[in-house]
Parts: C-alpha cells; structure tokens; sequence
C-alpha cells in the first residue's frame, strides 16, 4: 500500500494527494473524484456573533446625540442626515425615534445575505446571495480583540509555521480583531484594489466596532472585496484582484496617479476619523463643525 504525507503547512486537497499518487504509478489510471469529495471545506474556526475580548474593553462617551424627529410622517429616521450617522456613530437607546430608527445595523445585526465560495486563485471568498444596495450594511467584522503585544506574538508565531493567511485587523492603538480562531464569514473577504465594499470603524454605545459596508450597488454572485491596505509581514504576496488599478503586489502603496483622490470631497461613505466635519442640521439651517477621533 502507498502512503503520502504532506508537509504540515501544506494546504493539500484529495484531489492533490491523488494526483501524487499517479505520479508512482507506472501505469497511467483515468478515473474521476466524486463530486462529494472534490469539495474543499474552509479552514476550521469557530463562529461568533460578537467580538471576544482577551483585552480590556474600552468604554468611551463620544457625546454623540440623536436630534431626528420621530414625529415625521416618513416610515424610518435617523437616516442619512442622521447627526450620529454623519459622525459614524450608531443611535443608542436613548433614541427617542423607536422602531423608525434605521441606525442601529450594528446592535440589530441585520447582516446581508452572503455565502462562502471557493475561487479559482484566492482561496476561499464571499460572495453576495442577494442584490446590495450601495452604503447598506453587510456585516461586522468579529473575532477576538487582542492587544498590541498579543498580536505581534501571533504573528511570529504564524510566520513560524510558514502561514500565509491572515485575519487581523488593527482597530486602534492596542486593539486588534484577530479571526483566525474566531470570526464570521467576513474573516473570507478577498482582497481587491478596486473594492466594492470597505471596513469602517463605528462607535456602538461607547464601544469601538468595524462594519462593512458596500462602496456601489452589489449584483447577487458577485463577489465581495475590500482593500486590506495592510502592512506587509514576511514574503512578498502577488495580488490576483484583475483589477484595471492592480497594484500587483498585497500591501504595496497605491500609485501617484491616485493620490489626487485622497485631496477629493468625502462622501457619507467615506471615514472621516480625526478629520474637521462639517455638518448641516436641515431642522434649523445651522452648521456644525467637529472633529472625530475614535
């Protein structure tokens, strides 16, 4: 009998070690897998609804206040002229708008249909199984919030074992969402350079949390994708996106023909953390100017 053993840091299939074992053979065997057995399973990792802290929570007041009028005729508030919506900051329960109130995607978790697929070159990927909506929702992304000095232990601890797949996400200074043993199905987001969906932190009653959320209207089968703008650790990794802007390389810097957008006007889907906001309160044709920093 014949056996083969791959390398631990190898991600074989059975379709992998087969082929191995056509290669001892002196005599060539046409035969076909199943297709119960060609199917690949993602990575093994437990699901969670909510961030699990190994760290400290940090709880902090930003003095966000809903000033939407739950007494308008409209089915919903609190929606894009929402005070604490333009400060990318969810309504909390004192919002006096009730059931209207549309800002609460985080507490509600009313993530979007999606699904796990495998793709042709970037593993594992997630793809919408209903039409989105541009700026809607899709989901959190959750794992467990680990500090500054556990997360450089892991990632030594990953590159050791010659890993190449990586699910933290830097929040802040001592905040990172690790998914690697824990997450939702947000941890398989490939990576694209010209993404159609983007993470934004958000503070949900005091509590710093990282949604995403869609750049442009999503068709159902498409695939979703965000920049990771990630700070390369290890080996350089080629990027497969196909996009038109293609940086080539994960974690290279986009190119100077980009750089005017940075100077553009910020939408309302677009992050304006630690950044001069100007907000217009149509209630009383006032303007309000503040800095947001989270």
């Amino acid at each position: 009998m014949l056996f083969l053993f791959c390398k631990r840091n190898e991600q074989c299939s059975i379709e992998c070690i087969f082929g191995k074992m056509l290669k001892k053979l002196e005599v060539p065997v046409e035969f076909d897998l199943p297709c119960w057995l060609k199917k690949w399973k993602p990575t093994q990792y437990i699901n969670i609804k909510r961030n699990v802290y190994l760290t400290k929570r940090r709880i902090e007041d930003d003095g966000i206040f809903c000033l939407c009028n739950p007494l308008l005729e409209a089915s919903t508030v609190c929606d894009g002229d929402c005070h604490c919506g333009m400060l990318f900051s969810t309504c909390s329960s004192s919002c006096k708008c009730g059931n209207k109130c549309v800002n609460k995607s985080f507490q509600h978790r009313a993530m979007k249909k999606v699904k796990v697929v495998k793709t042709e070159k970037c593993g594992f990927g997630v793809v919408a199984d209903e039409d989105i909506k541009q700026g809607d929702f899709v989901m959190e992304y959750v794992g467990e919030v680990i500090d500054d000095k556990t997360c450089e232990e892991r990632l030594w601890k990953m590159k050791h074992r010659g890993d190449t797949n990586f699910y933290l996400c830097e929040v802040n200074h001592d905040m990172v969402i690790d998914a690697t043993y824990k997450g939702n199905r947000s941890r398989f987001i490939n990576h694209s350079c010209e993404p159609n969906t983007e993470m934004q932190k958000w503070r949900v009653d005091g509590e710093t949390r990282v949604g995403i959320f869609t750049l442009r209207n999503i068709r159902r089968g498409e695939e979703l994708t965000y920049d990771y703008k990630f700070v390369q650790f290890g080996a350089d990794q080629v990027c497969y996106c196909g996009s038109l802007s293609c940086r080539q390389m994960l974690g290279n810097k986009p190119r100077s023909s980009n750089h005017v957008a940075l100077h553009k006007r910020k939408t309302d889907l677009q992050n304006c953390i630690g950044e001069l906001v100007r907000v217009w309160r149509s209630q009383d044709k006032s303007v309000l100017y503040s800095i947001l920093e989270i």
